[in-house]
């Protein structure tokens, strides 16, 4: 699935959640809306070359708004999005988890492969 819009977003996180059986979902979209929209500041921090001509963007709305992203980097967004999700679980191993997507979604903006 290309990642072009929140939607898609929204999906591709739900997956890696685990979080894709029937409403009501254990994540709502405003949370991952926010993480969205919070990732954007703190990959301009990693890569502030990528913002040059992409601007900061905040969603408040599950919809086919696009995403304006780089194609490499978008995985790193939904990364970003189940580890901000996964740190507001109570369980040990959530923590672990969040740790690793946060480090996965800094690793992915940073590292030439």
């Amino acid at each position: 699935m290309a990642l072009e819009t929140v939607a898609k977003y929204i999906t591709a996180a739900r997956v890696l959640l685990q979080d894709t059986k029937d409403t009501p979902y254990r994540y709502p979209d405003a949370d991952l809306l926010a993480a969205l929209s919070e990732a954007f500041p703190e990959a301009k921090k990693l890569r502030p070359d990528l913002f040059i001509v992409t601007p900061l963007q905040d969603f408040a709305v599950n919809d086919s708004t696009v995403v304006v992203m780089d194609p490499m980097y978008r995985t790193a967004l939904v990364y970003y999005m189940v580890g901000r999700a996964q740190l507001r679980d109570d369980e040990e191993t959530q923590d672990q988890r969040a740790a690793a997507f946060l480090s996965m979604f800094a690793v992915k903006l940073t590292t030439v492969a």
